[in-house]
């Protein structure tokens, strides 16, 4: 019979009683997207490819919110540690307002006046750049409600209210699902708006979901809520480390998601067919992106607690106790997804050859998820934790553009291979980020502190 230690047990509970409100919320997030994708499946293949191309532009724009961000998950990780209301709630103040800068103009200019050209990146389909433009121009104001419920949601994690995060993201969801059945299909006075109408309820439901969290935090958190005199007043140093932890994440997280637009362009020059199929199993691969990182977010709050303390020993072991979790946690969920493969794929209603080709991606997809939780877990957990953000954006430019793209470019284009061997290409990129994660996290040098009031300590000699 198996036996847990005490200690293993405890861990195992603080490390789940985090993830899995985490991934619940990044669920509910991706819901939004999967809630579009299944309710536009009977308006054709050209709606389904149209939603799931927007949607690779729309992921560039929230990986670089959440690189931002990451300044305020890192140091507010550090600072609740130590028990700092004030340095918490700067870095509170300090997330939104370059949200604002960095993440808002430039969305509202390039979704505004350059979606057209954005959309003819990937694809030739006159109706899908026609309806993806469209859909982008709405979707782009829903930036500056889910740039509010992100940082202020990490504020909410880093003290312990996951679950209050959770929450209220259900609800956000909830009105965007039934926004999207009453504007899509149309309902008594409302029009049938089609595509159209999923952007519209992505806008109103991020909306409400922000005007929640901001109502919740002001009645029963007011101390987190940032005052001007808490960015007017920052201690020396503190902006410095805060972009020292942010630009560095958020090129990863433009680099990144920058390459699998690129990705999603490849598929869409070889064919519609071959888009829609992959826009199909975007569910999946949302699945698979909230698992991972919500259990690299639990890691990374976690390890970040106990730098802030300065228990650096610990931090190491659980560093990598955390990643074996992880690990095995990716590999049931693998192995559920697996035996769900025929009721899953009947919901997109593909058949004959297309059918045939999702099923084979769809197993390729799940028998490779360990993979990718080394390197989730590794970089946006483990290394993001200490700061060690610029061994993250290495690995990922390695993996991604110097072998992915290359050989997805080489199958797709001058091998003429099927979708599925192109994938399979594809996903040799995380065999060999995996092996760069794991041996940066061997050497230990993300075992430090980063806020201002320790300076920069480091662990003595990795091991």
């Amino acid at each position: 019979m198996l036996t847990i230690s005490p200690r293993l047990r405890l861990a195992l509970h603080e490390f789940y009683a985090l993830a899995i409100p985490v991934m619940l919320q990044l669920l509910f997030m991706s819901a939004r997207n999967i809630t579009d994708i299944v309710l536009t499946a009977n308006l054709g293949e050209v709606a389904v490819a149209t939603v799931g191309l927007a949607s690779k532009a729309v992921m560039v724009g929230m990986v670089a919110l959440a690189g931002l961000a990451s300044g305020c998950s890192v140091l507010g990780a550090q600072y609740a540690g130590q028990g700092d209301l004030h340095g918490l709630r700067r870095s509170i103040g300090l997330g939104l307002l370059l949200s604002v800068v960095f993440i808002l103009v430039p969305v509202a200019i390039g979704f505004g006046f350059f979606a057209e050209a954005i959309i003819r990146l990937a694809s030739t389909d006159p109706a899908v750049i026609a309806n993806a433009t469209g859909y982008l121009r709405i979707f782009a104001g829903a930036f500056a409600f889910m740039a509010v419920s992100t940082v202020l949601g990490i504020g909410l994690r880093v003290c312990g209210h996951a679950g209050t995060a959770t929450k209220l993201s259900l609800i956000g969801v909830v009105a965007n699902v039934v926004l999207c059945v009453l504007l899509i299909n149309g309902a008594g006075p409302l029009p049938a708006l089609g595509i159209m109408g999923a952007a519209w309820a992505t806008l109103i439901s991020t909306a409400l979901e922000a005007a929640l969290v901001l109502a919740w935090i002001a009645l029963r958190k007011p101390g987190l809520l940032p005052r001007w005199r808490d960015l007017a007043a920052l201690p020396p140093g503190f902006a410095r480390h805060y972009l020292g932890i942010a630009v560095p994440a958020t090129v990863n997280g433009l680099v990144w998601s920058l390459g699998i637009f690129t990705y999603g362009a490849i598929y869409g020059r070889i064919g519609t067919r071959e888009l829609a199929i992959m826009a199909s199993l975007t569910p999946l691969e949302a699945v698979s992106i909230a698992v991972e990182q919500g259990l690299a977010t639990a890691t990374s709050i976690l390890l970040g607690h106990r730098l802030g303390q300065g228990r650096f020993a610990q931090a190491r072991r659980l560093g990598w106790l955390y990643l074996r979790i992880s690990i095995g946690t990716s590999v049931l969920l693998g192995m559920a997804l697996l035996l769900a493969m025929p009721l899953l794929l009947q919901v997109f209603r593909l058949e004959g050859a297309a059918h045939t080709v999702a099923m084979q991606v769809y197993v390729v997809m799940v028998i490779t998820f360990w993979i990718k939780t080394i390197n989730a877990v590794g970089i946006s957990g483990v290394l993001r934790s200490g700061g060690d953000v610029g061994a993250g954006l290495k690995i990922d430019v390695i993996g991604q553009w110097c072998v992915g793209i290359p050989l997805a470019l080489l199958g797709a284009f001058y091998f003429a291979l099927p979708l599925p061997a192109v994938f399979v290409l594809v996903m040799l990129e995380d065999v060999v980020k995996a092996v760069l994660t794991t041996r940066r996290i061997h050497r230990s040098l993300w075992i430090r502190s980063v806020i201002p009031s320790l300076g920069r300590v480091q662990l003595g000699t990795p091991g």
